[in-house]
């Protein structure tokens, strides 16, 4: 071949509009067809809408998400590589496609004989789009370059992720611009090869064992990633385990130097493809004992007992489930707006539905504090505590230093004893203190709802009863302004048309309670 890898090899759902580019109309149309699969969404249909296209256009894009190329010089090697690419596209492409960074890019390499015995010939030949050091971006870039053009592929497989978690600290790219990078990518996949089967692989386990903190990292983007699978077009093909020691120990037979593999790992990551690429190739039933569909998760196999508040869980599901989409754009958003904002956020509001909420009914008094106040509103419809602790810990309470977060969640956590959600919203105060050391803390009740003597009332009040013995009235303040909600019989309908969700007089007066607080935190 004419390029060849980096010096250095050690790299240290689809009925939606690309993450990267979505045009208005398009957003439009794909949130409405989120509200009528999701009826709780419904009651915010307006706002959903409009916020999310105004935040998919009004900041800049984080870097896995956003198409690059390594340089504009055509004699660079990563720019020689995509020449030759794009000549083994012109002379007809491949049925069999590999995408992906270096550990795909070594096929030719460490997996060459394993790819000459297997991946040569007729149609089970292979078209290697691997780059060694790409990223997400990169191969964004690519795709959107030809690569995947004028050709059509029966089976694409990717694998890419691991230059994302293992060449910037945390904070710069948390695992959730990953998952949204590869999600990118699949979207991308999808566009210019609708009828491919599309094999989804996880991200190499790395580093020697279980500590590593690039394997950690790699972790918690493949447990979502995997969701992306619906199992008819897009296939979860995990054989990571085949690497492993029971201990975790990453074998040095199978990864040298613990990130890319031997010629026998090649021979593994071939057997593992097989039933996928005769399947791809014949048109036909897809053997057995391959499984079409990763496990099927309850509440993300998270233990049913106490601790399924204080569990980081995404909202993340399989494909057929209205959640996804919307969830998936708004993190996207929120990222954007971060990283756009260049660390330059005074308030955060961190939350659910009623949270998320103030770019709908509360939008007025919004747009009158941003007036003072870079403010970041990070809540969510539908979220519980648990959907919290994994925001905050996987990139919505990175890249800045705000100066006040406030917080309420817990309404959603109906199905808990309320001793769980309190324990549930300590451990999101806990996130916040680890993730945001310096902001003072706005600790809300949880809103009455229902009415009076209801047990959805009566679980908010226990909750609540515990919650603010977590107020020190320094660094966490208890801020309860829930009495100005309730008429002389103790209803709340007269503010909240539903009885859980505030109206607009409703976020009028939770400005006016907040608003000291915040020119306390802000100096201004």
């Amino acid at each position: 071949m004419t390029g060849k890898p980096s010096p250095d090899p050690q790299e240290s759902r689809w009925r939606r509009p690309s993450a990267v580019c979505p045009t208005l109309s398009a957003k439009a149309r794909n949130c409405s067809d989120c509200l009528e699969r999701n009826p709780q969404m419904k009651r915010f249909g307006l706002f959903c809408v409009a916020a999310s296209c105004l935040s998919a256009t009004s900041f800049g894009a984080i870097r896995a998400v956003t198409p690059a190329k390594w340089n504009d010089d055509p004699n660079c090697w990563q720019m020689k590589r995509h020449a030759e690419k794009m000549s083994a596209v012109a002379k007809g492409g491949a049925k069999v496609v590999f995408i992906g960074d270096s550990i795909t890019h070594l096929w030719e390499h460490a997996g060459k004989r394993v790819a000459a015995a297997h991946l040569s010939e007729g149609d089970s030949r292979m078209l290697n789009l691997g780059t060694a050091a790409d990223r997400t971006e990169h191969v964004l870039w690519r795709l959107e370059n030809g690569e995947l053009d004028g050709y059509e592929a029966k089976a694409v497989f990717l694998m890419i992720g691991t230059n994302n978690t293992g060449h910037f600290p945390f904070a710069e790219e948390p695992p959730a611009d990953t998952i949204l990078g590869i999600r990118a990518v699949l979207d991308k996949i999808r566009a210019k090869q609708p009828k491919a089967l599309v094999g989804l692989l996880p991200i190499f386990p790395r580093g020697r064992d279980v500590s590593d903190a690039c394997r950690i990292r790699n972790e918690i983007v493949n447990k979502e990633i995997r969701k992306f699978c619906d199992g008819k077009t897009i296939f979860w093909i995990d054989f990571n385990d085949r690497f492993l020691t029971a201990d975790g120990l990453l074998s040095s037979e199978y990864f040298p130097d613990r990130l890319h593999p031997s010629e026998i790992g090649y021979e593994i990551w071939f057997a593992a493809l097989k039933p996928y690429i005769d399947y791809a190739l014949s048109d036909g039933r897809l053997p057995s004992p391959v499984n079409l569909f990763p496990s099927r998760v309850t509440r993300e196999n998270v233990r049913m007992d106490e601790l399924s508040t204080v569990y980081p869980v995404s909202r993340i599901r399989n494909e057929g489930y209205g959640a996804q989409d919307w969830w998936l754009d708004r993190l996207l958003n929120n990222r954007n707006q971060i990283v756009d904002s260049k660390g330059a956020i005074d308030l955060v509001f961190f939350g659910d539905s009623i949270t998320h909420n103030w770019d709908g009914e509360g939008r007025e008094q919004l747009a009158e504090l941003r007036k003072t106040y870079s403010i970041l509103n990070i809540g969510y419809s539908g979220d519980r505590t648990e959907h919290l602790v994994w925001r905050g810990e996987n990139g919505e309470l990175d890249g800045y230093k705000a100066k006040c977060v406030m917080l309420m969640i817990g309404t959603n956590n109906q199905g808990n004893r309320p001793e769980d959600t309190a324990a549930g919203v300590k451990r999101v105060l806990e996130t916040i203190a680890r993730k945001q050391p310096q902001a003072k803390v706005l600790l809300l009740p949880v809103f009455p709802r229902a009415q009076p003597g209801e047990e959805a009332r009566k679980k908010n009040e226990k909750v609540n009863e515990i919650i603010r013995g977590y107020a020190d009235g320094d660094k966490i303040v208890w801020v309860d302004f829930t009495a100005k909600f309730l008429d002389k019989d103790g209803d709340v309908k007269w503010i909240m048309s539903d009885r859980l969700h505030p109206n607009a007089a409703g976020y009028a007066i939770w400005t006016e309670a907040v608003r000291p607080y915040f020119k306390a935190a802000c100096g201004k």
